[in-house]
């Protein structure tokens, strides 16, 4: 029997297969930004909704899936994968996130050291989960946030993203061009194509120093516009504004063992 919760949960795993969050699947389907919350998911008595047939429809558009097939994933097909298998995944405190043997020769998570954690929604492939354990980045990100973050899922311009280099403190923040670097590389031919390869590397004839750097979320950096509050999932973050000097920014190193560029895709702020 399919239940609210069950539809929630696939249309979640589909849109994070492409990168939406809830709020900016809703945008794509041309619906108020607030839809797909989890908080307007809830009826006032306390159950789960059932999604509006027009509502579901539109969405399923956006993510190019028709309707036979999406309940073919409600029924259990391809669970093994995905829906159900993958709200359990790997993860670790930020201030553990430093040791060697962490993720493997492709920037999977990896290893004994990563713990199970119970995600309240259901996300897909070799996710891992980073749990914010200080207070050093609010009001960005308070402590006791959690990430999700996909290895397999290119980093673009502007994305949050975790930079993680062997043996360093990993860094958080928002991916920018390096105003030291971006012009000379311009000048070399370097396409601009928006898209860094998730592990940081060039795929051969690696450059000295990258394109690209790291704006840490950083309590003395961030101001939000209008001092409003924190933001509440990962699109409205956009609403964020930083000021940061040249020296605050931290490079991402190109084609270099042991550093790894991976993408946030949701968040519990």
């Amino acid at each position: 029997m399919i239940r609210p919760d069950d539809l929630w949960e696939a249309l979640d795993a589909l849109a994070l297969e492409q990168g939406l969050t809830p709020s900016g699947l809703a945008r794509a389907a041309g619906l108020d930004p607030t839809t797909f919350n989890p908080s307007r998911r809830i009826s006032p008595h306390g159950d789960m909704r059932w999604m509006a047939l027009p509502t579901l429809l539109r969405a399923l558009d956006v993510l190019k899936i028709s309707p036979a097939d999406f309940i073919r994933r409600l029924e259990g097909e391809g669970r093994g994968q995905g829906i159900g298998a993958a709200r359990r995944i790997r993860g670790l405190p930020l201030s553990r996130l430093r040791g060697s043997g962490l993720f493997d020769s492709t920037g999977r998570p990896n290893g004994v050291l990563w713990e199970d954690v119970t995600l309240p929604c259901a996300v897909t492939g070799d996710a891992y989960a980073v749990r914010v354990d200080t207070d050093g980045m609010e009001p960005l990100l308070r402590e006791g946030s959690s990430l999700v973050l996909m290895p397999d899922m290119p980093p673009r311009r502007s994305d949050r993203v975790l930079l993680w280099r062997s043996g360093m403190e990993p860094v958080l923040g928002i991916l920018v061009d390096n105003p030291l670097e971006a012009g000379a590389q311009r000048k070399a031919g370097v396409p601009e194509s928006g898209q860094v390869d998730p592990v940081g590397g060039t795929g051969g004839g690696a450059l000295p120093s990258s394109r690209w750097a790291v704006q840490p979320f950083t309590a003395s950096a961030a101001l939000l516009e209008g001092g409003a509050a924190c933001a509440a999932d990962e699109d409205e973050m956009h609403a964020a504004s930083y000021f940061v000097t040249k020296d605050a920014l931290v490079p991402v190193p190109e084609g270099k063992a042991g550093v790894w560029l991976h993408r946030v895709v949701m968040g519990t702020f």
